[in-house]
């Protein structure tokens, strides 16, 4: 390669997550999405296999950060030392931007895992409407208002 310098361009890209529980493969029920019980462990452990596999794949695709925001119900629904690849983890219910709370201008992508349908939209399994205080409104790129189901 004669006298061409050699050099390393680092790439940083950052994901956010944002995950429900409804609309997770194989959650049928109400009961595997409320506390307590064996159903809701069941739940959570699909709610993980999902969000898990949602880090491998940002890992995959380059990703150097990941942000993952639990947005079902009382929004701490997994063990934050159970998801993969250092993801960071945001829970609790006081986000004032609910289901995109920690998102902001410096992310690469979102990806919505087990978001649910609108009970007034096409038929799916555990469809139900949020109210209207938790909707999201994110003004990033194209993206003007983002909500379960639209």
């Amino acid at each position: 390669m004669g006298n061409q310098p050699s050099f390393w361009i680092m790439v940083f890209v950052k994901v956010f997550i944002s995950f429900d529980m409804e609309g997770v493969a194989g959650i049928v029920d109400w009961a595997q999405c409320r506390p307590p019980g064996q159903a809701y462990e069941e739940g959570r452990a699909l709610l993980l296999g999902e969000v898990n596999a949602a880090i491998d794949g940002a890992l995959a695709g380059g990703a150097t950060e990941i942000v993952a925001n639990d947005s079902h119900a009382a929004m701490n629904n997994l063990n934050p030392l159970d998801l993969h690849g250092r993801a960071a983890y945001i829970a609790g219910r006081h986000k004032p931007r609910y289901m995109m709370e920690g998102l902001d201008a410096s992310f690469d992508a979102v990806f919505f895992v087990g978001y649910h349908g609108l009970i007034s939209g096409a038929p799916s399994v555990l469809s139900h409407d949020p109210l209207e205080v938790y909707r999201s409104f994110v003004g990033i790129t194209y993206i003007t208002r983002v909500s379960e189901g639209r």
